[in-house]
């Protein structure tokens, strides 16, 4: 990366605050920027040489870290992301999660390209950021309230029915382990527990409000780069139904790529009739009263639904994406079609996530159906699939931990641990956190999803376009280096080259706040490396190629793998299918019968380990991976530990 005198597009300050003795001070973004991206590039880095192995995730001592994406506040596509990060209380490693965010991008304006907090404050706190004034606010009156209620209460108070808020609400005030961070009513920061790192902290919110804004390097380069990439979205098919149903424009391709769970991955489509019933399609056109989307965004794949009629009817809130369909609505069985619209708004207020709730109910659910749990356990209650009233019953009782409640609020994987009886069979999880993405049929994606740093999840290396049908071997075989035969989703080969490609692509979209879908990961003729480095070379000065992207993102994710093996210990063996996965063929659909071959997992997996420069035997980065990313201390650390 070259140098230059003047950096532009960073807001150059990050703001540090420890709420146990209300210390506020600030340093220089620019001590970073030569060898981390930003945002979750740098969060890494600052986690990694502040945390000593000793501190656990509920610590005063652990830090959560807010980042604003490097091109947030510029009018590149899709830059309206903002990331969390900080050490897991579901499992016990690296965390990071992406919104869309207003707050990312008056928390830039202010002046703050980062946001990391520590400590313990005395008392329930919030915090308040207007351009140079920064105040730990008293929220005691806020403690108890919902996330919506939270934020109505703060724009309220403040006199600004246009403010924007993240906060909490009761699950991470109890500290349950998936609870999650919510943007503004309707986004989540989900995965990984940081809601219970705020609540561990006595941080029940933030507020952002600044009057600055966001100056490029070079205006015209800068613009005429927008300006093609915005009519290469704009004029995209994938786009046009993207804004009719967002996520929910991918339903035929899951069905038909066996990437739905049914009652808890026991099948990975859907019966036909219930699909005509529950297809999201229809709840989108039957309620749809608005659009909503997030500044420079070409796609706008949000609406807005009101029910007006049902068991739910009055409720006004905004669709939910496909994880809530797929996660909830589908893993428990659901037939009422509204069902995903009032679970996702439950989830939001509660502040829980919603695949460690689908994850956790959907364990105790077939362990019922199998009798490993009874009503002795769950306190009278019938479990039974697809029970609206006592799924519901569930959200609240796990943001409370009440009764059978504060068992699932565990999360699946130590749930399962604690009521033995073989349980642990049917818990769905990826180090230590619940799963939402079907493995089965699907290798990139399954490979991608099990190796992530943050415990599952696809959007730190999965390929998107393997599963919404959306495959095209010749140009993705230029793009991933592969030989096109090998794009078919059922071959093992050439899936370490994907996993690894997408890798990078997420890690930079992250660190430049870009929207994944307006990447190649969601379309081919999308934003990719060599465009994402021509937009941050113009917009800070800072001249980089895509080569030394990658460079940058294999420098960040050996630093996640590193801190993984310090506090949770994770290797090879956290790099595996769950054991359903491995051992069941898909039953029904169009793959039926076809299932995970052990050998050929393994094989592949020592592909991946070989590509990146890591021990075959435990997954470890090698000395010499680390020496040539320039992290040798690194590898010290691990020795050390191992």
């Amino acid at each position: 990366m070259s140098k230059t005198k003047n950096i532009y597009c960073y807001a150059g300050k990050i703001l540090r605050i420890n709420l146990s003795n209300g210390k506020i001070e600030t340093e220089s973004t620019f001590k970073y920027v030569n060898d981390w991206l930003g945002s979750s590039g740098i969060a890494i880095k600052i986690l990694y040489d502040e945390l000593y192995s000793w501190v656990s995730p509920f610590d005063p001592a652990n830090k959560i870290i807010f980042g604003t994406g490097v091109l947030q506040g510029t009018i590149a596509p899709g830059a309206c992301k903002m990331t969390v990060s900080t050490l897991s209380p579901m499992t016990g490693g690296w965390t990071s999660g992406a919104s869309d965010s207003y707050v990312g991008g008056h928390l830039k304006c202010s002046g703050y390209d980062l946001l990391v907090i520590s400590g313990k404050a005395h008392k329930p706190v919030y915090l308040y950021i207007k351009d140079n004034l920064v105040e730990i606010r008293d929220a005691e009156d806020l403690w108890g309230k919902t996330t919506w209620d939270t934020i109505d209460t703060l724009r309220n108070d403040l006199k600004d029915p246009s403010l924007h808020v993240i906060c909490i609400g009761p699950a991470g005030e109890n500290l349950v382990r998936g609870a999650c961070i919510i943007q503004d009513k309707v986004r989540a920061f989900g995965r990984g527990g940081s809601g219970a790192v705020m609540g561990s902290k006595n941080l029940k919110a933030i507020v952002a409000n600044g009057s600055g804004g966001v100056q490029v390097a070079q205006p015209e380069r800068f613009i005429n780069n927008v300006n093609k990439l915005r009519e290469r979205i704009l004029n995209s098919d994938t786009t046009n139904k993207m804004r009719k149903y967002g996520t929910y424009s991918c339903f035929d391709a899951k069905q038909d790529a066996s990437s739905i769970p049914y009652k808890n991955f026991q099948f990975v489509t859907i019966p036909d009739e219930l699909a005509k019933v529950i297809d999201p399609r229809k709840v989108i056109d039957k309620y749809q009263i608005g659009r909503s989307c997030f500044p420079g965004c070409p796609i706008g794949c949000g609406q807005t639904l009101y029910l007006y009629d049902g068991d739910f009817s009055g409720l006004t809130t905004e669709k939910s994406q496909w994880e809530v369909f797929s996660t909830l609505q589908t893993r428990l069985a659901v037939e009422d079609p509204q069902f995903m619209v009032k679970a996702n708004a439950l989830a939001n207020q509660l502040g829980v996530d919603v695949d460690m709730l689908g994850g956790s109910i959907g364990w105790a659910m077939e362990c019922f159906e199998k009798g490993i749990i009874t009503e002795e356990d769950t306190g009278g209650m019938q479990l039974s699939w697809g029970n609206v009233e006592v799924i519901i019953k569930l959200f609240e009782m796990i943001s409370y931990r009440k009764g059978f409640g504060d068992l699932l609020a565990e999360g699946c994987a130590r749930a399962s641990e604690i009521i033995g009886r073989n349980s642990k069979y049917y818990c769905m999880q990826i180090k230590r956190q619940e799963l939402y993405e079907s493995l089965r049929g699907a290798m990139a994606w399954a490979l991608g999803a099990v190796v992530s740093t943050r415990g599952g999840g696809h959007t730190t290396g999965t390929p998107q376009l393997e599963t919404v049908g959306r495959l095209d071997p010749e140009r993705m075989s230029k793009l991933y280096g592969i030989d096109p035969k090998d794009v078919d989703p059922l071959s093992y080969e050439g899936k370490p080259e994907i996993v690894i490609f997408t890798e990078s692509l997420q890690r930079a979209a992250n660190c430049l706040g870009i929207c994944h879908f307006n990447t190649v990961w969601n379309d081919l003729d999308f934003i990719g490396l060599p465009e994402m480095a021509e937009l941050y070379s113009s917009a800070t000065g800072l001249e980089i190629s895509p080569e030394e992207i990658k460079t940058i993102t294999l420098r960040q994710l050996n630093l996640e793998k590193a801190f993984n093996i310090r506090h949770a210990k994770f290797s090879r063996k956290d790099d595996m299918p769950t054991a359903r996965d491995l051992a069941e063929p898909i039953p029904t659909g169009k793959l039926a019968g076809w299932k995970i071959e052990i050998d050929k997992w393994n094989a592949m997996l020592d592909k991946y380990y070989e590509l990146h420069g890591w021990d075959l035997k435990t997954g470890y980065p090698t000395k010499h991976t680390l020496d040539t990313l320039g992290l040798g201390s690194v590898y010290d650390d691990i020795h050390n530990i191992i």
